[in-house]
Order: C-alpha cells, then sequence, then structure tokens
C-alpha cells in the first residue's frame, strides 16, 4: 500500500484551457510570461493546472478579443473593469423579463432536470414548435447566455440546460422530419464550431414551413460542405455561429465558401454570432433574427434560376 499523499492541486490541465477558451497553449503561456496572468499551479508532474475561475476569466477576455479589444488592455483590467466592458456589448437585445422565465432560471440554476423537461414540452404543446422555439427558447438561452457572462452560471449548468433541449428537439424533430420538400438545405457549421442547439433549432423552424433539411452535424470544413451541397444536390447550404464563434473568422468563412459554392446554391448564416457582423456578405443571406428566416425563404421562393427541389 502506498505512503504517497494525493495531490491538492486541482484545475484544468491546458488543453482543456485551450478547448473551453478558443486560446492556444502559446498564446496561454505568452500571456503568462508576459503579463503574469494566468497563474496555474503544477502538478506532481509539473504540468499546468488552472484553476476554474481563471479559465471563467480567460473565456471572458476570449470574448471581449473578439468584439476588437486588445489582449494587453484587457488583461491590465480587474474583475469589475472586464465586467463593464461586457455589459456594454452591442447588438444584445435585452431579454425581456418575466416570472415565466424567472421561473424557468430558478430549474436552471437548481439542476431540477425533470421539471425542467416537463416545462419544455408543456409550453411546446401549448404555443406550437415555432412560437416555442422563437419566444421561448430564444430568450430564455439568452437569459442563460447573460447570467453565464455574468458567472451566475457555471459551465456545468450551461451545459446540462443545453443538452436538455437538444435532448428534447432530437425527440421532436425524429417523429417530423419530411420526406420531401422544399426547397432542401443543408444543415451544418464551420469547423471550430461546436455547439448544434442552433442547428437544432433553425431545423424545427424550417421542418415547420414544409423545408427539407439535411443535417450534416458541426465542424464541416469547407471543403466537404460543398462536397456534401453537391452530392445532395441541396438548394442552399445554412450554417450557425455561436456568440463564441470569432466574428472576423466567421465573415472569412462565409466569403470562402459563397466563392466554392455552385452560383445556385444559396448560403443563409444565422445565430448568435451572426449579429456581430456588422457589414453585409454579397451572395449571403444573413439571419440574426429567428424571424429573418423567413425572408431567407422567401426570397428564394422568389429568385429566378433557382435549383429544383
Amino acid at each position: 500500500m502506498s505512503n504517497e499523499k494525493p495531490s491538492s492541486v486541482s484545475g484544468l490541465p491546458i488543453a482543456s484551457v485551450e478547448r473551453e477558451t478558443g486560446l492556444s497553449k502559446d498564446t496561454l503561456r505568452v500571456w503568462e510570461r508576459r503579463y503574469g496572468f494566468p497563474t496555474p499551479e503544477r502538478d506532481a508532474n509539473g504540468e499546468r493546472l488552472y484553476a476554474p475561475t481563471q479559465v471563467q476569466r480567460l473565456i471572458q477576455i476570449k470574448r471581449l478579443m473578439d468584439r476588437g479589444y486588445r489582449p494587453g488592455k484587457l488583461l491590465a483590467l480587474d474583475d469589475t473593469g472586464l465586467r463593464a466592458l461586457d455589459e456594454t456589448r452591442a447588438g444584445v437585445v435585452p431579454v425581456a423579463a418575466g416570472p415565466q422565465l424567472d421561473a424557468w432560471m430558478h430549474l436552471v440554476k437548481t439542476h431540477d432536470s425533470d421539471a425542467l423537461q416537463r416545462a419544455f414540452y408543456r409550453e411546446m404543446a401549448k404555443r406550437g414548435l415555432a412560437s416555442f422555439v422563437q419566444d421561448i427558447v430564444a430568450p430564455l438561452i439568452a437569459r442563460v447566455g447573460d447570467a453565464w457572462s455574468r458567472n451566475e452560471l457555471g459551465i456545468f449548468e450551461e451545459h446540462l440546460f443545453s443538452q436538455h433541449l437538444e435532448k428534447m428537439f432530437r425527440t421532436v424533430l425524429s417523429n417530423m422530419l419530411p420526406q420531401q420538400g422544399s426547397p432542401c438545405v443543408l444543415l451544418t457549421t464551420l469547423s471550430g464550431e461546436e455547439h448544434t442547439l442552433g442547428l437544432l433549432m433553425v431545423e424545427s423552424l424550417m421542418v415547420v414551413e414544409d423545408v427539407y433539411p439535411v443535417l450534416l452535424g458541426p465542424q464541416m470544413p469547407i471543403d466537404e460542405i460543398v462536397r456534401a451541397a453537391q452530392i445532395k444536390q441541396v438548394d442552399a447550404v445554412c450554417l450557425s455561429f455561436s456568440s463564441a464563434y470569432s466574428p472576423a473568422l466567421a465573415t472569412q468563412g462565409l466569403l470562402d465558401l459563397r466563392r466554392m459554392l455552385p452560383e445556385p446554391v444559396g448560403l443563409w448564416a444565422g445565430g448568435y454570432g451572426v449579429k456581430a457582423i456588422r457589414k453585409p456578405i454579397d451572395g449571403v443571406c444573413l439571419i440574426p433574427e429567428f424571424q429573418d428566416l423567413y425572408d431567407c425563404l422567401a426570397r428564394w421562393h422568389i429568385e429566378p434560376g433557382r435549383q429544383a427541389a
């Protein structure tokens, strides 16, 4: 029996921090030397371990960097200064306060999974799928994201909430997917965008509108998206971007994909990440709000020369 004492050092290894924050290992090491942050502990093997509070701060810094702030300025700020910058983020529509959303947030914070699932299905039955997505799920996601950015919710709660929604959408859609419809739309995300909840929400709205969705899954290389679009003979490709995805990378990815797709194939882009794209992109239908999806569909129906469904 070993007499060695277990290490009291705890935290996330650097590979996990890279995945959670989107900051490379090299960047984390350079910041540690140049700015004195982050300040990881070391395990018995000398490997870096990052405390959860530091990971949260790094996520916040990365989010602000994606909005154009320089890391040197951000790393010099304390928590109050970072929070003040974060609360001035442009383009965020205030979430309507209401007893219903407050009650649902309580279920998220108390991890009452069963009650949350029952509430989802009950509200969807009352409202119908389209209204449930736009009037309940969208503002609730915004409320959860805001609570997470203020450290009122942890990554655990945010992920658990997303998983419950994804499970519900997959169950509902498995019984609703059409055998045919038009237009035929390929749904996916670019490499580096792992969030799938936005795709499922868009798929739900499309099914109600008799669109035929082809769900490719997340994190697809651009050349594979083009190849899938040609093989499946789709009428449009729809990408989803979360708020965690860099607007600059999203814009460049859309430009590259538009250039490689056959001209008749439409290119649509939606999600919270699209709200940060200020300038129109030629040949791309942007969907910053779910209501804008119907504009893209209407445009497809009236544009001449589109591919047959």
